[in-house]
């Protein structure tokens, strides 16, 4: 059989794509963040943002963001310190050993000094920068005359009537509402990380910025957060500001959507192709080591989530499809 990139990718896809009980569980993750998270948040929403101000509302919701990075990064302590074989046949790089067991000392030495940095970054980033952010993009969207986001939860789940029709001026959106509103952000989203990031390494006075970043060559979990300021703002945080800005979701779909992203970013980084991942699963969804190819490589798979862009506009990851050849033979 001839290796063409379509054959090779097809073989490689087996965790990820191949259908399985693994796909299984990652379609029911995928099930409940669309269909059961909407029915368990709602009776705590008013509770928790009902005595708040917008800006105080949407400061509290950002944090969602450190808290899955927090809490994803804990959860996989234990796959990373047992190294148990069931999960490093998913490991990504295989023919590379983890850099804090590695047998040379001066690698060591480094990925604890990177594992510093990368907790000065993140703990800026996500604790200083994204409340600035937020207040700047509240202030922003005031100017811009765009109504606050809203809190409310007093419509049915599933239901969609006339007073649905406003959605800024409604409550708790219905599922249609919902699922039209994650795919329209995700879209604008995706767009938006794409073309930063692409611009990120195509213009020298950008990429001194972003090259940090690309620190990790070979990705963990704590990776997934390790960006100078600069680049934060312009590849992380405009991207992820984009979606809210022009679909003005409701305040549920928006930390729906922050735990989606924020859940796809942290598989980028994790250094598994696990096959149970809810985010990697359905046709249009990059695989998780087309993003470690990235780091490894700094070459090509500028998208995260989707390689929809890429192969609108880039023809495809051809890079990606050699490595991937290589590793293979």
């Amino acid at each position: 059989m001839i290796s063409t990139p379509k054959n090779i990718r097809m073989i490689h896809q087996q965790h990820q794509k191949k259908p399985s009980r693994w796909m299984l569980l990652a379609i029911a993750q995928a099930l409940m963040w669309l269909f059961v998270l909407p029915i368990i948040v709602r009776p705590y929403w008013p509770y928790i943002f009902g005595s708040l101000s917008p800006l105080k509302a949407e400061l509290v919701l950002s944090y969602t963001v450190p808290s899955v990075y927090i809490a994803y990064s804990l959860g996989m302590l234990p796959v990373y310190y047992l190294q148990h074989p069931f999960f490093e046949q998913y490991k990504v790089q295989k023919d590379q050993p983890w850099p804090w067991r590695h047998e040379s000392l001066p690698v060591r030495q480094k990925f604890w000094a990177l594992t510093r940095r990368t907790l000065k970054f993140s703990s800026f980033n996500l604790f200083v920068l994204v409340p600035i952010l937020v207040v700047a993009k509240c202030h922003s969207a005031r100017m811009l005359g765009i109504p606050p986001m809203s809190f409310r939860a007093n419509i049915d789940i599933g239901t969609d009537t006339d007073e649905t029709s406003d959605y800024l001026s409604a409550g708790w959106p219905g599922y249609s509402e919902i699922i039209m509103q994650q795919i329209c952000m995700t879209a604008i989203h995706e767009f938006g990380f794409y073309a930063s990031h692409k611009m990120m390494h195509v213009y020298p006075f950008l990429y001194k910025y972003h090259k940090v970043h690309h620190e990790y060559k070979m990705n963990n979990a704590l990776a997934a957060q390790h960006n100078h300021p600069i680049d934060y703002i312009l590849s992380i945080a405009i991207p992820g500001l984009l979606p809210s800005l022009i679909m003005q979701p409701h305040s549920f779909v928006m930390f729906q959507w922050f735990l989606w992203t924020m859940v796809a970013n942290m598989d980028d980084h994790v250094g598994y192709s696990f096959p149970w991942s809810p985010v990697r699963w359905f046709p249009l969804a990059a695989l998780t080591d087309e993003h470690e190819f990235h780091h490894s490589r700094n070459v090509g798979c500028f998208g995260s989530k989707l390689n929809v862009y890429e192969k609108l506009l880039d023809g495809g990851n051809r890079h990606y499809d050699a490595w991937v050849a290589k590793r293979m033979m």
